[in-house]
């Protein structure tokens, strides 16, 4: 049996182990552009600012794929031929299959503006946009030098890929940069501009909305979270819209809605598409441009699967769209695992969660937060002392459906557990300390009573009907 996979990434990686481990001598082949090894995408940012180098961001031994029987081929996807069961590759034979999975992620959303392609101007998402802002901020490699073999890709793959070697602003300048900006108010957005900030850079973050990421964040929880920013010297400027990019050899400027602004290095951070315009005339349904699937992450062609960032699956309001998350990818991964063996395996996501950090600040998230829900209520808390945090629980019939914690650590077991339980808001607020994972060093929550018996408010923000926007995560 003949199993190739397109993409090294979280869902690629975790379907090849599964299915090694029930098929020792089939043939896998893992086809990967982008680097030799699984990384952690979302630790690129400590790669960046020097903290960790990049075997440390790799979840697996480098000998994972010499050991596990993996073929490894670096090189671009260009096309599928589902009737002939092949692959086409960038400067290179076809590679046959018997059964496939399209695990190929996602790309940073192209700029919409005039000058987006000027050297100094890049994204914050794949290994190689690490490496442009690593040369445009230090002038090369942080700490633990480069991946291995990370140009073998470059003469298999082709000019518009996002793995295509960018461009350095620095290098056509002759210096670093001194007046950075960072455009989108997501998660990658703020890493970018912490990275900036540790540099010694203190960059501009335009925001076209009314706060900052409010597609996971309240005002009240976004203000503070702009506030901490403003106090490492982020100049963030909230509600205003870029229209173009100005700069001879090089970017000099940004223009917006609001003023032309000196500009040497801009980080474009407004999102991610799923990577397959290289399937156009595949004949495989897309939709949102994910690969449409069904439950057991089977696509429209006999034999086809697909994982990950790029997979449009079922949604809890009956859309199909991607779900751009770490742990989902790797939970499709494993069924896409077993479907490769045969199994008649289904994808069930469970319920919601993330944990992130926001500059310095704790963030927990469970459940349904910022889905709009019919007749959601929230409750929520703001704790101002030795510790900052606030706590926001959404209800909906009187049972707890989702949590947003800010400032401290939580357990997500326990949320995900109060939430599947139909645990009333009394009951979770008396407990709500059996969830706190802060250490031993951090008093508890303490909640006054007159906290506990506010009036609850309606949604705490609301979004377009149709738009559920999932507990937005990196990578």
């Amino acid at each position: 049996m003949r199993i190739v996979i397109i993409g090294n990434g979280v869902a690629g990686i975790e379907a090849a182990i599964t299915v090694r481990n029930r098929e020792p001598d089939w043939d896998i082949t893992i086809i990967s552009e982008e680097s030799d090894h699984f990384f952690s995408r979302t630790a690129l940012m400590w790669v960046m600012s020097g903290q960790l180098s990049h075997r440390c961001i790799e979840p697996h031994e480098r000998d994972l794929y010499a050991r596990m029987g993996f073929r490894r081929v670096r090189a671009r996807a260009t096309g599928l031929d589902a009737e002939a069961r092949t692959v086409s590759v960038s400067g290179g034979e076809p590679v046959a299959y018997d059964r496939l999975l399209i695990a190929c992620g996602s790309r940073p959303r192209p700029s919409p503006w005039s000058g987006g392609d000027l050297p100094g101007v890049g994204h914050f998402v794949t290994m190689q946009d690490l490496e442009w802002l690593e040369r445009e901020v230090h002038g090369g490699p942080s700490h633990g030098g480069r991946p291995p073999n990370p140009d073998a890709h470059v003469e298999r793959s082709e000019v518009g890929s996002p793995y295509w070697p960018r461009e350095v602003g620095a290098t056509k300048r002759g210096r670093r940069p001194e007046r950075p900006a960072v455009i989108g108010g997501g998660l990658i957005g703020i890493e970018a501009v912490e990275v900036l900030v540790h540099a010694g850079l203190r960059p501009k973050f335009l925001i076209r909305e009314d706060w900052f990421w409010p597609i996971a964040l309240d005002e009240a929880e976004s203000t503070w979270i702009s506030e901490r920013m403003r106090e490492h010297g982020v100049d963030v400027r909230l509600g205003e819209n870029v229209e173009a990019f100005e700069g001879g050899g090089a970017l000099e400027a940004l223009v917006t809605d609001q003023g032309r602004y000196d500009c040497d290095l801009c980080v474009i951070a407004i999102g991610v598409v799923p990577n397959t315009e290289w399937l156009a005339g595949s004949g495989l349904e897309l939709e949102r441009g994910g690969i449409v699937v069904d439950e057991g992450l089977g696509a429209s062609a006999d034999g086809v699967f697909a994982a990950g960032d790029c997979a449009a699956v079922r949604w809890v309001d009956g859309g199909r769209r991607p779900e751009q998350l770490w742990y989902t990818a790797r939970d499709q991964g494993r069924v896409a695992g077993r479907r490769l063996c045969g199994d008649r395996a289904v994808y069930d996501r469970g319920t919601w969660y993330n944990s992130a950090k926001l500059m310095d600040i704790e963030y927990t998230t469970a459940g349904l937060v910022s889905m709009n829900v019919e007749g959601e209520q929230n409750w929520f808390h703001e704790e101002r002392g030795p510790v900052r945090s606030t706590t926001r629980i959404v209800l909906e019939g009187g049972r707890v459906i989702g949590f947003n914690l800010l400032g401290r650590r939580w357990d997500h077991a326990v949320l995900i557990r109060w939430i599947e339980e139909h645990r009333s808001l009394e009951y979770v607020l008396a407990h709500l300390n059996e969830a706190a994972f802060d250490t031993e060093l951090v008093p508890p929550l303490v909640i006054p009573e007159r906290a506990k018996k506010q009036e609850l408010s309606g949604v705490a923000f609301s979004v377009a009907p149709g738009h559920m926007p999932a507990p937005a995560v990196r990578g």
